[in-house]
């Protein structure tokens, strides 16, 4: 004899408990992909190339490179900055304008820019003369940089910078906003070839005058004095 059992109050309600257990063991795996995870990122090694800054080589002279519109060019004034002031130590006030005819007859380019000197014979705000005498680069027309495309094949910056002598030279670039990843591109190139660089957000347009020399006219022009203050 036997006595029948009775359900329990709540029988009729749906028994979770079997669902309790595949969400248990369903957490269970997803916490220990978490952690597998983890662990794995904690154990994996990043490498960071950041190009080591280095010293300009005692004596050498700074060569620009325009970055700009996505393209670079190398804008190297120092062999046209020679030939338009060969020839003398010394140039008087009185005899500015006379020596920039002359020196503008010859006229030096190279594959980007041609470059001439400028002289204004100007008043100071005190009335006193005031004379300038400017180097004016002006870029060719029609004729553009290399892209970063080019940078990868043979390209005229690459054949510019094998002309250039590490020791002797290093590179500044002047990189406008549109031209930051052929600028690095370029730059790399650059370092691996043993070049020094240098690089700042600045937008050029030419025709672009730099300031060679000033004086009045008890002052004597001397533009060869002020080719330290170019090369900085």
């Amino acid at each position: 004899m036997y006595r029948k059992l009775k359900p329990r109050d709540g029988s009729g309600i749906v028994d979770l408990d079997s669902l309790m257990d595949i969400l248990s063991c369903l957490v269970g795996v997803m916490l220990f992909l978490v952690i597998y995870t983890v662990l794995e990122l904690g154990s994996t090694t990043f490498e960071a190339v950041v190009p080591a800054v280095r010293e300009a080589p005692f004596g050498s002279e700074r060569v620009v490179v325009v970055a700009d519109r996505g393209t670079v060019r190398v804008l190297d004034a120092r062999g046209p900055i020679e030939a338009l002031l060969s020839g003398f130590a010394i140039v008087e006030y009185d005899e500015a304008e006379a020596f920039v005819r002359e020196s503008n007859q010859r006229i030096p380019s190279d594959t980007y820019f041609r470059y001439s000197l400028t002289f204004e014979d100007r008043l100071t705000a005190f009335g006193l003369p005031l004379g300038t005498l400017d180097l004016r680069i002006e870029a060719h027309e029609g004729v553009v940089g290399d892209s970063i495309h080019q940078l990868e094949e043979e390209s005229t910056y690459l054949a510019l910078l094998d002309r250039l002598n590490p020791e002797t030279a290093w590179l500044a670039f002047a990189v406008d906003g549109e031209s930051v990843e052929v600028f690095r591109r370029a730059r790399d190139l650059a370092i691996t070839r043993g070049f020094v660089t240098r690089f700042g957000p600045v937008s050029v347009d030419f025709p672009f005058v730099h300031r060679l020399s000033l004086g009045g006219a008890e002052v004597l022009l001397s533009p060869r004095s002020t080719r330290a203050k170019l090369d900085r």
